[in-house]
C-alpha cells in the first residue's frame, strides 16, 4: 500500500522499498507504467496526502456477491432495481443533466465531482449517495489517468454522470414541462 502512495505522488523511486518492488515489477508493466510508478504520478503532493484520500473513500460492503454493468434496455424492471445509472455525456449533455438533476429541488449543490479515480466516480461514490436521503449525481472520467487509457475506445469530450436510482427516477419524472422541451435545448441539441 506504502508504494501506491508514493506512485499516486512523488514516486518510489527514492526509497528502498519502492525501488525492490519497481524491480520486480520491470518485466510485467508498461515503460510508461514504471516510469510513473518510479517518479510518481503527481496526483497528490505527497504520499501522507494519498494515505488520506485512500482512508477518506467512502469504502463499503454491499449486499451481493457480484456487481454487474449492462444497458438501461436490458435491465427488467420488474425483476432487479438498479443502484446507479451512469450516462456518457459530452459538454452540452452534462450542462442538461446537472441543470435536469437541480430542477426539482429547493438545493442547487445537487452533483459533485469528488477527486477520485475514473472507476470510483462511477461506483462508490454514486453508490454512497444512493443511501443518503437527498442523493447527489456524480460527474466522473476526470481521472486523468482513465482519460487517458480510454481516449480510443470514447470520444475525448466524454464524461459520466453518475445517479443513484432514486435520483433517475426523480429526474424523469422532471423532463415534462423542463427545459429539454424548450427552445434553448433544442437549438443546443441540433447537429452542426
Amino acid at each position: 500500500m506504502e508504494c501506491f502512495y508514493y506512485f499516486l505522488s512523488t514516486g518510489n523511486a527514492n526509497w528502498d522499498t519502492g525501488r525492490a518492488v519497481a524491480k520486480e515489477l520491470e518485466q510485467a508493466v508498461s515503460k510508461d507504467f514504471l516510469e510513473d510508478f518510479l517518479h510518481g504520478e503527481g496526483y497528490l503532493k505527497s504520499p501522507d496526502l494519498v494515505k488520506r484520500f485512500v482512508d477518506n473513500m467512502p469504502i463499503m460492503k454491499i449486499p451481493a456477491k457480484y456487481t454487474i454493468f449492462k444497458p438501461l434496455k436490458d435491465v427488467n424492471i420488474d425483476k432487479e432495481r438498479p443502484q446507479v445509472i451512469v450516462f456518457l455525456a459530452n459538454p452540452d449533455q452534462l450542462s442538461a443533466l446537472v441543470v435536469l438533476a437541480n430542477y426539482g429541488r429547493e438545493s442547487n449543490e445537487n452533483v459533485i465531482i469528488p477527486f477520485a479515480a475514473g472507476c470510483q466516480n462511477i461506483g462508490i461514490f454514486p453508490y454512497r449517495e444512493g443511501q443518503s436521503n437527498h442523493p447527489r449525481a456524480v460527474i466522473g472520467l476526470t481521472d486523468i489517468s482513465a482519460r487517458e487509457n480510454i481516449k480510443k475506445q470514447l470520444d475525448r469530450d466524454l464524461f459520466t454522470f453518475a445517479v443513484p436510482w432514486k435520483m433517475f427516477e426523480e429526474m424523469e419524472g422532471h423532463v415534462e414541462g423542463s427545459f429539454l422541451k424548450k427552445n434553448t435545448w433544442r437549438k443546443l441539441s441540433e447537429p452542426e
